[in-house]
């Protein structure tokens, strides 16, 4: 009886590091309420950075599938339209944004937005890696 009882628990002590490296990451979302990633940490994933710098449209376009806001193409389309795009990147962030229970507030969105649009675009798509699901069940 007792190599039973140890083998089950050696199994839960190794579940929980298993564990432990993916919650990290969402509950830093959830604890804090700020996003998983820096803004300008956008460099981390360098094909991503490459293609939000040269063609930010591309990633807007997938970002904007994700949170289902439209067609990609006709949101990639109004990305590339001066002073149009400030409001379309700026509507897409505050969307993910509240997806994810993070804080801020639609003003600092079109600040960031208007500042620094590729590191936002990055920013974005890295949060979308995230499932919302898992961070919303996680709330609770």
């Amino acid at each position: 009886m007792p190599t039973r009882n140890v083998q089950y628990r050696s199994k839960i002590i190794a579940n929980r590091t298993e564990y432990k490296s993916r919650i990290d990451v969402e509950s830093n979302v959830i604890a804090n309420n700020t996003w998983s990633h820096h803004l300008f940490l956008c460099c981390d994933d360098c094909g991503l950075c490459c293609l939000s710098a040269f063609c930010p449209c591309v990633t807007f376009g997938v970002n904007s599938k994700h949170i289902e806001a439209g067609n990609c193409c006709v949101q990639a389309i109004c990305c590339l339209v001066p002073i149009v795009n400030c409001f379309y990147l700026q509507k897409i962030r505050t969307q993910i944004r509240q997806m994810y229970g993070i804080s801020g507030s639609a003003f600092n969105d079109f600040i960031m937005v208007c500042c620094c649009a590729p590191c936002t675009i990055v920013q974005e798509a890295k949060e979308l890696k995230i499932k919302p699901g898992d961070v919303i069940a996680r709330t609770w």
